[in-house]
């Protein structure tokens, strides 16, 4: 891509790790541009705490500069800064916007119908199985599917987006080109593949921090137009982006869950501060009016397959909570062998599910 000397100066400059927005706009506001704080550096020094200064005046030089394009390139990353008209309308309305976004694949980024699904890394198999639903049936309908490429709820939101054909991006803690975590790669192929972005504040070369992860949580709710979170603790990673959510005025929805999980106690508590309770994705697509082209939801599950007397009991079962193997075997009064058998069928079918902590639970 070619950039404007506007552009390219303005990238440099709030590409410089330690350069904060408050300081940032100071400069702007007495330059005008950053072109001529890379002209007139030592005007800045009154501008700038020492540190700051000499991590400008250390980033003032060709080699940086340079360095930062070539990156970018190799990288096949894009940067928008907020002088530009692609920048998320949605985004630039937030507070303490980000300077600029470093985009891998599409820079189409302000799609019509725009949602952010967020939950625990540790997810339960029923928020896998709801967060994988709800982003497909949202994808269906056309909505851009907005996460954080964490392990979880974050993937699950992904993949259900893409399972529909679907757009979807994820929002990184680091810069564009690093994947984290790194079993996500594949992942993060399969959304740029299918006409997706990746996209971070940080520049090429940043690696994943603890510290940027909360800020990347604003990005997350700012490019959407409403947030989902389906599972997480009270102080989970996806509380914080629901109250950045509430702080800019978007939509909060939540899954009531049970008041005794731990998984759940983060969405109930949204609940409890007036957050639309989400069974499905109906609930949001009627929020937003985006749900006038949708089909009925009976019309659109597939029918179950005929089953047998024992196997229908067995889902009946699983359909009112889950079990153990051990605890199937006393209800369904039957030896391991026959019951094994049992459960491998209903899973190749699809009917059932066995979660990681060996619990099944029905599908269906």
């Amino acid at each position: 891509m070619v950039y404007s000397d506007s552009q390219r100066y303005w990238i440099w400059l709030s590409s410089i790790q330690g350069l904060e927005q408050k300081p940032f706009w100071r400069l702007m506001e007495e330059y005008g541009e950053a072109k001529y704080v890379w002209e007139q550096l030592i005007l800045a020094k009154r501008l700038l705490t020492p540190k700051v200064f000499e991590k400008v005046k250390a980033a003032r030089t060709d080699e940086y500069m340079d360095g930062l394009f070539t990156a970018m390139e190799e990288a096949g990353i894009t940067a928008l800064t907020q002088l530009d008209d692609d920048y998320p309308m949605r985004l630039r309305s937030i507070d303490k916007a980000p300077l600029t976004l470093y985009v891998r694949g599409s820079l189409e980024l302000n799609d019509p119908q725009m949602f952010a699904i967020v939950g625990s890394r540790k997810i339960t198999a029923d928020g896998m199985h709801f967060t994988e639903t709800v982003a497909h049936d949202l994808a269906e309908q056309g909505v851009t599917i907005v996460s954080g490429l964490a392990l979880g709820a974050d993937r699950r939101a992904h993949e259900g987006c893409l399972s529909a054909g679907g757009k979807t991006i994820g929002v990184l803690a680091s810069g564009p080109e690093y994947i984290y975590p790194s079993e996500h790669r594949e992942l993060a192929d399969r959304i740029l593949q299918e006409g997706g972005s990746l996209l971070s504040e940080y520049p090429p070369g940043v690696k994943p921090d603890a510290r940027f992860f909360p800020q990347r949580n604003r990005i997350i709710s700012g490019l959407s137009d409403g947030v989902l979170m389906t599972e997480g603790t009270a102080k989970s990673g996806a509380m914080i982006t629901m109250r950045y959510a509430r702080e800019q005025g978007r939509p909060c929805f939540a899954v009531p869950g049970s008041v005794y999980s731990m998984a759940s106690e983060g969405p109930n508590r949204m609940l409890m501060e007036g957050a639309v309770v989400t069974l499905s994705a109906e609930q949001v697509l009627d929020y937003f009016s985006w749900s006038e082209a949708r089909e009925p939801a009976q019309e659109q599950q597939a029918e179950l397959p005929e089953l047998d007397e024992e196997s229908r009991k067995l889902v009946e079962i699983l359909r009112f909570e889950e079990k153990s193997f051990d605890e199937l075997a006393i209800d369904m009064k039957m030896n391991s062998s026959s019951l094994n058998s049992l459960l491998t069928i209903l899973e190749m079918q699809g009917i059932i599910r066995q979660s990681a902590g060996k619990l099944y639970r029905a599908l269906v």
